[in-house]
């Protein structure tokens, strides 16, 4: 039935367009404005549909997130609020008592420098907890992990691992990019029955959609979640919010068997800034030897994106740091200069620790950058910035995740959460984004709220149907109890979904 959505106000984020009324029509727009002019639609058949006052906003759009693993670790054991070893040994031996002796005990969420023991867990202290169950527990970054001796058996982890750590040619337990990517969380994932992955989908769309998510752009299979992107697809019909799947490979016949237009994601160039994988020009200060890991060489880098831009595909590649974007960017501005394409809407993810001349070239090659405001709070700022500090002196650190310099440079930059690494919660990447902890880069309210919405639709190029509400455009819109654009930065996640609807129809979360 058409519905005419009243007593509320509708930010429109088409320029400063506000309305008081919104007339939707088979799951899309048909009239927005005031009550008087809308007031016809009842005459017509149109049910009215009162909001409460709340703050009509377009529906929130993630622009990179992992759905199924985001399901399984929801579906999983929680230890994000852990604080000790021995806290962690507790919960495990708990979690060992519900499950059949030999059977695989999986934590997620466990971030160690939280603990007050100043180390990681070894695999003795895993051992001790749950000695007749493999254990594997995942770092939030999702670029480590700490298994036991029986988890160290059971994926067949070699002692020639990359990213496994031995000491005097024993391991620790600890294994880290990138054979956390390409060995553990594949060995994962070929554990699990099918029924638990359809669940991980059902799962992750409902946190979203509870965070006022009505579309979610997930990177799945490559050697991450290998299998993951037909899992995704088979039940993206099923799901009560849109998705949009990258398959994170750079098998350019499976990305055109799958009938995808788009390929990449966490096709990692390098690792991750807190594990010290992230390539950088110079060392790690408090590691000087190590300046991180790159993944690939230039030619393997230059020959995927070469074809893949020829075919016509929209590309993006995982770079944290200085050195892969380098890599990656070099990469596009060959084949770009080799085969020009308008709105070819390249991107790179994360794109965390860029130089300033880097943002420049960004702009003038018309790429995208595909970032994670919400890390910011997680593992940068606050009561993180000293140890940001002891990875990259005073100097480099002004340069992580510098918003109002790469928006000034003519940069598009679209929101995402990489859940399971942060939650799905736009408000906070929103908030995260405005609230910087260095002020220079700080960005509106406004400008985040458009990273979740209008840039990250385009990211897509799904502008025609999402990021605005207009008319013609799908009825996808979050209704929220307080005017977004009207708050301080640092008041931004004291507003609250109180609705969502996809394609004209309300969605629980």
């Amino acid at each position: 039935m058409p519905e005419l959505y009243t007593n509320a106000t509708f930010v429109t984020l088409e320029g400063e367009r506000r309305c008081a009324a919104m007339a939707v029509e088979n799951g899309r727009i048909k009239a927005l404005g005031t009550a008087a002019e809308l007031a016809p639609f009842k005459d017509r058949g149109f049910a009215e549909k009162d909001l409460g006052g709340g703050f009509v906003l377009p529906g929130f759009h993630d622009s990179h997130s992992h759905m199924i693993l985001t399901g399984i670790m929801s579906l999983g054991l929680n230890l994000s609020q852990v604080t000790s070893l021995a806290e962690l040994q507790d919960r495990l031996r708990d979690a060992a008592k519900a499950l059949p002796k030999g059977e695989f005990l999986r934590g997620f969420l466990l971030e160690d420098l939280n603990l007050r023991d100043g180390r990681p867990p070894l695999r003795a202290d895993l051992d001790a907890a749950a000695p007749d169950h493999p254990v594997l527990i995942i770092h939030p970054t999702c670029h480590r992990c700490f298994l036991n001796t029986a988890g160290l058996k059971a994926l067949g982890a070699p002692l020639d691992l990359p990213g496994l750590d031995l000491e005097r040619g024993e391991p620790t337990g600890i294994i880290r990019d990138p054979g956390i990517l390409t060995f553990v969380f594949p060995a994962m994932l070929r554990s699990m029955e099918r029924s638990h992955l359809d669940a991980a989908c059902a799962e992750a769309a409902r946190l979203a959609l509870k965070a006022g998510i009505t579309t979610v752009q997930s990177m799945e299979g490559g050697e991450l979640t290998p299998g993951c992107s037909p899992v995704l697809l088979a039940n993206a019909d099923r799901l009560p919010l849109r998705v949009v799947c990258w398959n994170q490979s750079m098998d350019i016949a499976e990305v055109q068997t799958l009938g995808l237009p788009r390929v990449g994601g966490c096709i990692c160039a390098d690792g991750e800034l807190d594990a010290r994988t992230a390539a950088l020009f110079e060392p790690y200060c408090n590691d000087p030897g190590n300046d991180g890991t790159l993944l690939y060489t230039q030619e393997t880098m230059d020959a995927f994106v070469e074809q893949a831009h020829c075919l016509g595909l929209q590309l993006t590649v995982h770079c944290e740091s200085e050195r892969a974007i380098e890599q990656v960017l070099r990469a596009l501005e060959k084949a770009l200069r080799k085969h020009p394409r308008e709105d070819h809407r390249h991107r790179i993810e994360h794109f965390e620790l860029p130089t300033w001349d880097q943002c420049g070239r960004l702009a003038r090659a018309g790429i995208i950058a595909s970032m994670q405001p919400a890390f910011l709070p997680e593992f940068i700022g606050g009561d993180r910035l000293a140890h940001t500090l002891e990875l990259f002196g005073p100097h480099r650190v002004r340069r992580l995740h510098p918003y109002r310099f790469i928006l000034d440079a003519g940069v598009r930059v679209c929101g995402g959460s990489d859940s399971p690494v942060t939650p799905y919660a736009p408000l906070s990447g929103i908030r995260a984004a405005a609230a910087h902890p260095f002020p220079e880069q700080a960005v509106s309210v406004r400008e985040a709220v458009e990273m979740f919405t209008t840039q990250a639709a385009f990211s897509v190029f799904q502008e025609q149907d999402k990021g605005t509400l207009a008319e013609g455009k799908l009825a996808d819109f979050v209704v929220l109890d307080r005017d977004l654009l009207a708050l301080a930065p640092d008041k931004v996640c004291e507003a609250k979904v109180r609705r969502v609807f996809v394609n004209g129809e309300e969605r629980g979360g």
